[in-house]
């Protein structure tokens, strides 16, 4: 973690302050979107004199108040105004926002551009949203519900505009992750045992990127994994069936010889909800 004390022409040491990549990281989004908050008048960090951005205590609050509001689906575009009102009036001119979300807004978007046809406009309403707004939201918020309610009927134009959004999605999620790879970052492994939506690897990767991680996929379905084969900080096993008991029993010795291993998918969700009604945490 890189951090700064400034202290220029003041008698006194001023607060720590922390550089744009550490700052991203410590608010779960990228670099390019502190930037480009910066650019809509959100946030105004520090230069110093060869132009690097430094983030303050004060600024780090103030980040975190974005994401909030962010999440909680306040427009950009609103979200300065937010910032400026008191406590108790800023709480229900948002309240009032959630209920028109922001959200709809941008898969609006995003559907006319498949129903036109418009790849290029396309692919810069995703790189636009990518700076905009975390991945996470952008993933979860966003492109899952849309793929969803392409999904939901078997007509051959709504599965040709989920197919041409899933590639534009892979195009993306290729172009972040070969991004995030110049800086040293922890390394993680995406790796699937049985997956019903391969594309849903690209969208969990663009979120865990959002998060400040390195990852690596491996595309295809590995039934009995070899994790010795890869020298990774963290491994995410996805699989949306239950584990077998020798896909268990594999798990259960990663879990023992203390390698940094989670399931992720819908067994996982199962698992969760079965020690939830079983009285576990």
């Amino acid at each position: 973690m890189e951090t700064h004390i400034l202290h220029k022409n003041h008698p006194h040491p001023l607060p720590r302050h922390y550089n744009i990549e550490t700052t991203a990281q410590l608010c779960g989004v990228l670099p390019v979107t502190l930037r480009t908050w910066q650019r809509y008048g959100l946030i105004k960090p520090y230069h110093d004199e060869q132009g690097a951005r430094w983030y303050s205590e004060g600024d780090l609050t103030r980040l975190h108040a974005i994401v909030r509001k962010i999440s909680a689906g306040t427009p950009i575009a609103k979200i300065r105004h937010q910032l400026s009102l008191p406590v108790s009036q800023g709480a229900f001119s948002e309240t009032v926002l959630r209920q028109n979300s922001s959200w709809h807004a941008l898969q609006a978007e995003i559907l006319h551009c498949l129903g036109e046809g418009e790849w290029f406009k396309l692919r810069r309403l995703i790189w636009r949203f990518g700076r905009e707004y975390p991945l996470g939201c952008l993933v979860n918020q966003v492109l899952r519900p849309i793929r969803a309610f392409l999904s939901t009927r078997k007509q051959m134009l709504l599965l040709q505009q989920r197919g041409m959004l899933d590639s534009i999605i892979v195009e993306y999620a290729t172009f972040i992750m070969r991004t995030l790879r110049k800086k040293a970052r922890a390394q993680v492994l995406l790796l699937p045992m049985q997956i019903d939506d391969p594309l849903e690897l690209w969208l969990e990767s663009l979120r865990l990127s959002g998060e400040g991680l390195n990852v690596e996929i491996v595309r295809c379905e590995i039934i009995e994994p070899n994790l010795s084969a890869f020298g990774m900080e963290h491994y995410l096993i996805w699989s949306d069936t239950p584990l077998t008991s020798r896909q268990q029993e594999i798990f259960d010795s990663w879990l023992t010889q203390g390698q940094p291993v989670m399931l992720l998918g819908k067994a996982a969700r199962l698992k969760a909800a079965y020690r939830y009604q079983n009285g576990g945490f």
